[in-house]
This record gives C-alpha cells, structure tokens and sequence, in this order.
C-alpha cells in the first residue's frame, strides 16, 4: 500500500504538483492541495490505464480428472470384460484370445500382456480385484493424478506379465488385473519413499513406505488358491521401477490437467489395441 501511495506521490511531482501521504485509519491517504484535485486524478487514472499489466494470452485449460469417476470407469471396464467372457459377447472368445499363456505370448502374441488384464475367473476374483485396485488407484492418483496413475499401473501390469511369461512354463496361463494393481502398490510405495528422504528423523525411517508396500505384498499377493505369486511380484518389481523413474523428474504431475487427459486416453488407446489385436489374430 506504502509502496503504491509513493509511486503516486512521485507521477504527481513530476507534473509539478506537490503531495503528502498520511494515515487514515487503516489506510493511507494520497493529500493534495484543492487546485490540483481534479487534475491529480485525471494523471493518476492516466497513469493506472498506461500502466496496467496485459492481458494473459489466452489458455486452453483443461477440467481435472477426476478420482472417483476415473475409479468408476475401472469398475465399469472389469464388468463389462467379465459379462462379455462368460456369455461369449459377439460370438467371441474372449478367454482363449486374451488370457496371458506363456507359449503364445512367446510366440509373438504380445497383446495378452494387456488383455489378461482386463480378465477375471470368478465373481470373487474380480470382486477383490474390483475392491484393491480402486483403493491403489485412488492413493497413486494422490501422488501423480489419475491419468498417469491408470497408464502407470496398466504399464507396470503388462511389463509384469511379459517378465512373467519370460520365466514360465510354456503352458503356463494367467487373468486378472491382480499383476496391475501390485505394480500401482510398487508405485505407491517407491514414489512415497523417494520423497520421504530428508524429512525423516532417521535413515531406516525414510523406507518405511516401501516397506509397507513390502508387507501388503505378502498380505495380499502370496497366499490363496490359484494365485500367479510370480505375476505378483514381477508386477510389484515393475511398479517400482517406474515409481523410481517418475520419481526423478521431481514435479507436481497433478496440476498438469493435459498430461492427465493424454495420459488417460493413452489407457484407452492402449486396451483397445490390444483386443482389437486378439480379434484379428
């Protein structure tokens, strides 16, 4: 306010016209004498209209993603891949052309990788799948924004299976968004880790996130029947990985609404490919 109140005082001395700044109440006041009134206002509003700051150029800004509704196009996408697997939708096998089996992925069917994603056995598979992807999607979308936490999880998911399939058996086949939703538990978990350092009290402290990643591994991704332990844990290994990599440009993905829309559309790309790869093979 001070600083303003001189800048005037010294546009009114230079068109010879003598000034003095006083308080007045919570505020200061601009005093000139009652001959230069008028004219004092009509240089200072001459000085506010030449001196105004430009416009921005205009920006194309982009809605946010949202969290809850990129979670809701998950639910929305396992059901329908399910619905349509079991009743066969479009005279399509669905199972046979998508699941991750070892053999034919070697062979250069790369499109399982993504496909087996989006598959599930049971009602319960798809159920705790359902239930743990959302929950690590919406706290890696915390960190990075929804739409590079899809595409990161859905590229850790598929760079899980490829591995896998590299130390399978031929006839080894795997379903499920299971391998995914360990590679966002990775993210989480390497992303929380590499900004904890510093801020922590002690050494050990700083890995307290990976470890608990660690720990939720072991809860949730070795144990039960049927459960591709392997693809768990390559899909984990692949999360961190990435997480690290993210890591290092040290920036506020959230806040870049374009890269989120990109990086969305990308998923959706990406998926559509691949089954649009399975109907043609």
């Amino acid at each position: 306010m001070r600083r303003q109140a001189e800048q005037y005082a010294l546009v009114l001395i230079a068109m010879g016209m003598q000034s003095s700044i006083a308080p007045e109440g919570k505020f200061l006041a601009l005093y000139v004498t009652r001959e230069d009134a008028v004219r004092a206002n009509a240089e200072l509003a001459a000085y506010d209209r030449e001196n105004r700051e430009p416009l921005p150029e205009k920006e194309w800004l982009f809605p946010a993603l949202p969290r809850i509704e990129v979670a809701m196009v998950y639910w929305v996408v396992l059901l329908f891949f399910f619905a349509a697997a079991r009743n066969e939708a479009f005279s399509f096998d669905w199972l046979g052309q998508g699941a991750a089996q070892t053999g034919l992925m070697l062979k250069g069917e790369w499109w399982r990788a993504v496909t087996a994603l989006c598959l599930h056995a049971s009602g319960a598979h798809l159920l705790g799948n359902l239930v743990f992807g959302s929950v690590f999607l919406l706290l890696l979308a915390q960190v990075t924004g929804a739409g590079v936490a899809g595409l990161s999880m859905v590229v850790g998911g598929t760079v899980g299976n490829v591995l896998s399939a590299l130390v399978q058996p031929p006839e080894h086949t795997s379903i499920g968004a299971s391998t995914a939703i360990f590679a966002g538990l990775g993210l989480l978990a390497a992303l929380r880790q590499v900004r904890r350092r510093g801020y922590a009290i002690s050494a050990p402290r700083n890995w307290t996130p990976l470890a608990g990643g660690f720990a939720l591994l072991a809860f949730l991704g070795l144990s039960g029947e049927n459960t591709d332990i392997l693809a768990h844990v390559l899909g984990f290994a692949a999360g961190i990985a990435a997480g690290w990599l993210l890591a290092r440009w040290d920036r506020d993905w959230t806040v870049d609404r374009g890269l989120q829309w990109t990086c969305a559309g990308t998923v959706g790309a990406v998926v559509a490919s691949a089954w649009v790869a399975a109907a043609l093979a």
